[in-house]
């Protein structure tokens, strides 16, 4: 309960899915839940999963189970899953297919029942060996913080028991819980770390390996939300632009932050747009820095899941979308009034001549909307035309003092160069009437003078 209170792990009146292998682990985790059931008016839903691994053995795992929900009245899910063939499928080990089948399951089991956590059963144990594991694996700060105790909809209320307490609590409590033939034997990872490498550092070293790495993995857990809170405010300072498919830094402020904060801003945009950092290794940060660092502009690089990193003026953008492809030139006259369509973007643009009160009253001032304009028609008639840009291209915004270059404009309002040629834009001659999607030019505006007004409607087709 103090783990529960101290993460705030479950709220009173939860829906939380249990994850029951039928082992000792998940057996205390279902139990000390069901204890604890009124005290926090929660809903408990079992899901236990056959992984068809171990013949008559799973069939008497998930025979277990049944019973045990059965005299708690909790409700159970079943679920039989051939991970050999779904490993052999996704050429993952049968450890990762296991994970995936088991999570899949649960969110689609809270899913159906509106649970909003997913309890499962790490205990401190556990949470050593993962420590160790990534030590090995030769992991950053965040690896060494081990396994959380909460992520989404996922939470680990065991994780500060040690294995021995749940055996004992197991036995109190007359559960017989199973034992996993698999866990005594060599055959995984963790299993030789927990069956070979542990017991070797405490027997060398007369130490509890795993209680220290417990402590040092809750000590780094706080350095770790410490860091990570200013990393996410310097990351917010870096970030220019956010979409689905791409994440545009500012290379400016991203060039003062330290080395191990420019890593942490690269591992941010990755999660940011994918939701997770799974493939993403150190390497592949690495390889990040060095396109910035050495790349020349317009240089790229392939990330795991389909992501790209481009060097892009001065930005760095990472993303699915990410190619700096400029957009073929399109130029066409518009027709006033009329439709007049660009198939090169597969936009268009609509133009009407209104008199100025019937526009103000039916209308208000729509200067600021992004794809509808008004404009003084009398200082257009000779003609306009869409069109991207061109070299020469000078622009008024609304409100300012003077004309700047297009190229100014766009370099002020921290617009990434890839995105440029892409921008539609009404021009007469060298001059913009309208950056569509941001500014209009002062120099076309509708003033107390205006006698008939020109609206403008851009749209896709």
């Amino acid at each position: 309960m103090d783990t529960i209170n101290k993460y705030h792990l479950i709220n009173n009146g939860d829906s939380v899915v249990v994850g029951v292998s039928g082992g000792p682990d998940s057996v205390c985790l279902l139990h000390v839940l069901y204890t604890l059931r009124e005290r926090l008016q929660i809903k408990l839903h079992a899901v236990h999963i056959n992984h068809m691994l171990r013949g008559a053995e799973s069939e008497e795992d998930e025979k277990y189970v049944k019973e045990l929900c059965e005299k708690l009245e909790i409700p159970a899910h079943f679920f039989s899953i051939d991970v050999q063939d779904l490993a052999s499928k996704k050429g993952i080990s049968l450890e990762e297919a296991g994970r995936e089948a088991r999570y899949r399951k649960f969110e689609e089991v809270a899913g159906e029942t509106g649970a909003s956590k997913i309890a499962v059963a790490h205990n401190r144990n556990d949470q050593a060996e993962t420590v160790l594991m990534n030590i090995i694996r030769g992991s950053g700060l965040d690896g060494l913080k081990g396994i959380e105790y909460m992520r989404g909809k996922i939470i680990r209320p065991l994780l500060d028991v040690r294995r021995e307490d749940i055996e004992s609590y197991c036995r109190q409590h007359s559960l017989n819980p199973r034992t996993d033939s698999t866990n005594l034997v060599s055959i995984y990872t963790r299993n030789k770390v927990r069956l070979d490498l542990i017991p070797s550092i405490n027997k060398m070293f007369d130490i509890d390996i795993q209680d220290n790495l417990w402590k040092m993995s809750v000590l780094l857990k706080d350095e770790l939300d410490y860091i990570d809170e200013n990393v996410t405010r310097l990351y917010n300072e870096c970030l220019i632009e956010a979409d689905k498919d791409s994440i545009t830094i500012d290379a400016g402020i991203f060039n003062n932050c330290h080395i191990a904060v420019k890593r942490r801003i690269i591992r941010n945009a990755v999660k940011n747009l994918t939701g997770s950092l799974k493939g993403i290794e150190s390497v592949h940060i690495e390889k990040v820095l060095q396109l910035w660092e050495k790349g020349r502009t317009g240089a790229e690089i392939h990330l795991p899941g389909e992501l790209k990193a481009l060097k892009s003026y001065n930005h760095l953008i990472i993303g699915t979308a990410v190619n700096d492809v400029k957009t073929k030139p399109f130029c066409s006259e518009i027709n006033i009034p009329g439709v007049t369509l660009v198939p090169e973007i597969g936009a268009g643009i609509k133009a009407f001549i209104e008199k100025k009160p019937s526009a103000i009253e039916q209308n208000g001032n729509m200067r600021y909307n992004s794809l509808v304009q008004y404009f003084d028609y009398d200082t257009l008639k000779m003609g306009i035309y869409i069109r991207n840009r061109k070299d020469g291209d000078v622009f008024k915004p609304y409100k300012s003092n003077g004309t700047k270059k297009l190229k100014e404009y766009f370099i002020d309002n921290k617009i990434p160069r890839h995105k440029r040629d892409n921008i539609p834009l009404i021009a007469q001659g060298n001059e913009i009437v309208w950056v569509i999607g941001y500014k209009i030019s002062d120099k076309f505006k509708v003033t107390e003078n205006t006698k008939t007004v020109l609206k403008l409607i851009y749209f896709l087709t």
